[in-house]
């Protein structure tokens, strides 16, 4: 897995010290760090109170995700937020204790069983709406609050900036072409794209969301922004490997739809797959904005932009 940031590397005795302002009486038995994220960096620490997750930012994301688990956690599933210290006084980095999930990822468990659970994508299609029940006037980052913090474009707008920058020394001409003809050519889809903005999860991929103890509980809220409704949705049916993207059919559609719309007060209409889609497309260009992009992740980027303007591959 390519990383944007590279992992914090730290040792037991400096793990003992982070633990110890959350409970001084924790012997550490052993920690492991985690090898499968992007990100930030995390280790499973395993004690003689049990097991717990020590995540260590990187980046200035801390305080949203902290702020979003702690707003969340009466509401969906998440892991309970047990410490967090952003002082970055008694170590550079700021850092949180979790409640550490007994369980595997959601991609893991569809791999693992050769099937996709139409009743997981009904809860996770419920899950997500319950989180975007809260709206806001625009997009916008969000504070330590989740407060508006600095307005955001919209979804067409952002796509074609991102289209003047680095995203177009990895794309074909002629694939920018046809996106800014569609945009041009569809303004009625953006238009419902960018009608609502709501609390986004920001990163709902299937790594993000974990399987424990028969629940679906959501993780990794770094990333939480005010957006359309369509960025998490079109993150979660981004086109995945082979052997997973076999297994999606109609019945898993209709099913995360019967799930978001049996809580969300708007119902998905029925071209919301269209405009998950296209909306996603904002998401993965921002992927083409660092250096030495994988050649794959450029093939792949450029397939399913093609494909999400692509009248004849829609469902």
């Amino acid at each position: 897995m390519h990383r944007i940031n590279d992992f914090i590397i730290t040792d037991e005795t400096e793990i003992a010290s982070l633990l110890a302002p959350f409970d001084s009486s924790l012997t550490i038995l052993d920690f492991s760090l985690m090898k499968d994220s992007m990100s930030n960096t995390g280790y499973i620490v395993t004690t003689n109170s049990g097991k717990y997750f020590l995540k260590i930012y990187s980046k200035a994301t801390d305080k949203i995700e902290t702020a979003a688990l702690s707003y969340l956690k009466n509401k969906i599933n998440v892991p309970a937020l047990l410490f967090y210290d952003g002082s970055k006084q008694r170590f550079p980095f700021a850092y949180a204790i979790m409640e550490f999930l007994d369980g595997v990822t959601f991609i893991n468990h569809v791999r693992s069983n050769l099937k996709y659970p139409p009743e997981m994508a009904y809860e996770i299609g419920r899950i997500c709406a319950t989180i975007h029940e809260r709206s806001y006037a625009h997009d916008a980052l969000l504070d330590g609050k989740l407060n508006l913090l600095q307005e955001l474009p919209r979804t067409r707008d952002k796509i074609l900036h991102l289209l003047n920058g680095k995203p177009s020394e990895y794309l074909r001409p002629e694939t920018i072409d046809s996106l800014c003809r569609f945009i041009k050519e569809n303004p009625d889809l953006f238009d419902s794209i960018e009608a609502r903005s709501v609390l986004c999860h920001g990163d709902l991929g299937y790594a993000n969301i974990m399987i424990s103890d028969g629940k679906v509980s959501f993780i990794d809220f770094e990333f939480t922004y005010s957006g359309s409704i369509y960025h998490d949705i079109g993150h979660f049916f981004r086109r995945k490997d082979d052997d997973v993207e076999a297994l999606i059919d109609r019945h898993i559609y209709d099913a995360f739809a019967q799930g978001y719309n049996s809580v969300s007060a708007s119902p998905l209409p029925s071209n919301w797959l269209t405009l998950a889609h296209l909306c996603d497309i904002s998401a993965m260009l921002c992927l083409l904005t660092y250096d030495n992009v994988p050649t794959e992740w450029v093939e792949d980027i450029e397939n399913d932009i093609l494909c999400a303007i692509d009248e004849d591959s829609r469902l």
